[in-house]
């Protein structure tokens, strides 16, 4: 008796770890205040001969700072606070400042990035159709894009990662280009 009730606490064990909501999983992220890490992005594109390999690092800092600064194979930094986007590629010698209010997609874009680091789960189903799955030390969230506009320049975002560390990211666009972002220590 004893031993069958020990073997069914056992086989329950792993179907409990394996499962993590959205609830758990924003309350892991919106621990993190700030982050930096090194990346590895790969650009597919029909405009391209071959993918285009970007190296850098990547920065977050609550509530809504993101910084990408590409090392590799040139230089340019891009900063995202609040509003205001700046990018400034030093290879070329060009500033360019914008605001995501001219565009609601890219404001979508952005937003969905800042509330998955936020663990703003309310923002980002503003902007997204969410599907998870995983456990705490591998999950894997893919969105969709509610809105039309943002719809017609991506069909879907997976972000994979473990506890409150993003680890990949990828982004379908409606073109059929593509990139995929290796972050953290595993990026090469």
């Amino acid at each position: 008796m004893r031993a069958c009730l020990l073997l069914t606490a056992l086989l329950a064990l792993p179907a409990a770890a394996a499962d993590l909501d959205l609830p758990a999983l924003m309350g892991m992220l919106a621990a993190v205040t700030a982050a930096k890490q090194s990346f590895v992005e790969n650009k597919r594109s029909a405009l391209l001969s071959a993918p285009l390999v970007l190296k850098g690092t990547l920065a977050y800092v609550r509530p809504d700072r993101l910084e990408k600064h590409v090392l590799s194979p040139y230089e340019e930094n891009t900063v995202i606070a609040g509003d205001a986007v700046s990018i400034e590629n030093r290879s070329l010698k060009q500033k360019r400042y914008f605001s995501l209010s001219s565009s609601s997609a890219a404001m979508a874009l952005i937003e969905g990035l800042r509330a998955t680091l936020a663990g703003d789960a309310p923002a980002l189903e503003r902007h997204y159709a969410i599907r998870l799955e995983g456990s705490q030390d591998a999950w894997l969230m893919t969105l969709t894009p509610r809105d039309e506009k943002l719809a017609a320049l991506v069909t879907r975002i997976r972000i994979a990662g473990a506890r409150e560390r993003l680890k990949r990211i990828e982004v379908d666009e409606s073109s059929g280009d593509q990139s995929a972002m290796l972050i953290g220590p595993e990026a090469p």
